[in-house]
């Protein structure tokens, strides 16, 4: 996360870099001036110091008097720390006269840039006013002075200048903090607080100038965000509130809707009366289910089915009461004689209700339903059991272990042009029934289940797969012999650990019994008793 520097940081900085710039500016400028003013100084003095010592010296060159001429100068030298060498020279002559060199003599060694140096004439005026030139003088001047007394008059210029720039910045970021940063912070506080939803939150705008136009500006956003606010809090919270009276007026309705369709499943006591033992896992997706079963009694016995009707939740419970209805009417009028017969009907009669019939149609009219139904006819008196299924098996768990009869690979109430596309026919009037019986010899310590794909359909597990088959199989062969309802509770156990908290991914619906069998008929049950009719 990057640091965010302080605006007064940025600006003082700024300030600084454009001054400290401009100084030094200034201050190369006013050494160069300064610089220029002492060394024409420099030259004047050198000119006034050389002219009298050349008069002085005309004498002494003029009778070659070099030892009078070297303690002038030398006392010269003495005199004026800034000369570096003086030299007097004869005319025509190239050897000086006289020399001294304070460089040299005090071992130092001058740059030729830091040499200022003047010559002058040595003139010798005779008694008659004649005028002649007897040598010349050479006096070297050190600019190091000059130099020195440029620093000591900058030195000044750059305090004083430091000490303005200190100063400004200083006065600068007092009133850049009252007038500009204050407000700022103020108002970047403001906007948290609004952000937390603080709405009312307003900021201070008795100025006229560019601050006071943001703060009115800025409460007037406030104003209109917490009218906003207001208004739409109010809309959503009577949205909510229709919405929450419309929902439970649907859970109402499907809670009662629940009711009325567990009415049409079988009492505990229609189940106890022909069959021992019974269990029911019968467990919706939703609050209404597309699954139903049937157990109830006919003229020879006793007929079980089970049901997985397309869809789940309000649609599949329509559908159920649909085909609840259907089922109940065949049987009154067909009877449970012929499972297969039975079947048939239940198809015929789903598609007419459905107005499947004829090619589907286009548009939003068009939809195909139907059902997978396994259909048990139980004969106690002849100790026989008849099975037909449409895409739903029977299982048989016995002593030799567990047996699956399949139903036929096709449902009920779908469209025509569903059955052309298997290679099927649809069922008229008159026509060869499209399913199969399936006969079975009831005998003591037999189980049968009949569950819809919900349950193997099932995902679960660490890699998310189906419960599949032969799971189930293996939890029913070795609930052969135990109570069923041991037996649901293990499978439900199972269920609930494989599938580890998952969604539910369809109804799931698991019917097992055993059947009461009479006193003659379980004393001449022998072998497996299986045949197909």
């Amino acid at each position: 996360m990057n640091r965010r520097s302080s605006l007064l940081a940025r600006v003082a900085g700024a300030i600084l870099l454009t001054t400290a710039s401009i100084g030094s500016i200034a201050m190369l400028l006013s050494e160069q001036i300064v610089e220029g003013q002492r060394h024409q100084d420099l030259l004047r003095r050198a000119e006034l110091v050389a002219a009298p010592q050349a008069d002085a010296l005309s004498g002494f060159v003029w009778e070659m008097d070099n030892r009078s001429a070297q303690r002038m100068i030398e006392a010269l030298t003495a005199r004026d720390p800034a000369i570096r060498s003086i030299a007097v020279f004869e005319t025509d002559r190239e050897q000086p006269l006289a020399r001294t060199a304070v460089g040299k003599t005090a071992g130092k060694t001058e740059d030729a840039d830091g040499i200022v140096t003047v010559e002058r004439p040595i003139l010798l005026h005779g008694r008659e006013g004649r005028v002649q030139t007897v040598g010349h003088l050479r006096i070297a001047y050190s600019t190091a002075e000059v130099r020195q007394a440029t620093l000591d008059a900058l030195i000044p210029v750059a305090g004083l200048l430091l000490l303005s720039l200190l100063g400004a910045m200083a006065a600068l970021g007092l009133t850049l903090n009252r007038m500009v940063l204050r407000p700022l912070r103020r108002l970047t506080q403001l906007a948290s607080a609004m952000a937390r939803g603080e709405y009312g939150a307003r900021m201070d705008a008795g100025r006229s100038d560019e601050i006071g136009v943001l703060a009115d500006g800025f409460n007037r956003m406030a104003t209109t965000v917490q009218d906003h606010t207001s208004t739409l809090e109010s809309r959503v919270r009577d949205r909510t509130e229709a919405l929450a009276a419309t929902n439970r007026a649907i859970m109402d309705s499907i809670n009662y809707a629940q009711l009325i369709q567990s009415a049409i499943l079988p009492s505990a006591g229609t189940l106890s009366a022909g069959l021992t033992e019974h269990f029911v896992l019968w467990r919706p997706r939703d609050v209404v289910s597309g699954d139903f079963y049937v157990c109830r009694e006919v003229e020879d016995g006793f007929v079980v089915a089970v049901a997985d009707c397309t869809g789940h939740g309000v649609p599949g419970a329509f559908m159920t009461m649909t085909a609840s209805a259907i089922l109940n009417n065949v049987l009154d009028q067909l009877g449970a004689a012929d499972p297969a017969a039975v079947l048939a009907a239940v198809d015929r009669k789903v598609r007419a209700a459905l107005h499947q019939e004829e090619e589907a149609r286009g548009g939003a009219d068009c939809f195909d339903n139907g059902l997978d139904l396994g259909l048990c006819h139980i004969r106690p008196a002849e100790g026989k059991l008849v099975f037909a299924g449409a895409r739903i098996p029977l299982l048989v768990v016995a002593d030799g272990g567990l047996t699956e009869l399949r139903g036929n690979r096709r449902s009920l109430g779908y469209r025509p042009s569903a059955f052309r596309a298997t290679g099927s026919e649809p069922v008229g009037c008159g026509a060869e029934s499209p399913f199969t019986n399936q006969s079975i010899a009831l005998r003591p310590g037999q189980t049968f289940l009949m569950g819809t794909d919900g349950l193997v359909d099932q995902n679960g597990g660490e890699r998310g797969r189906s419960f599949g088959r032969i799971r189930l199989h293996e939890l029913l062969s070795q609930g052969a012999h135990s109570p069923l309802d041991r037996l649901k509770t293990d499978v439900e156990s199972s269920l609930d650990r494989f599938q580890c908290g998952r969604e539910q991914r369809d109804d799931i619906t698991l019917f097992g019994f055993r059947v009461r069998l009479t006193d003659a008929v379980a004393c001449s049950s022998t072998g497996s008793g299986r045949w197909a009719a």
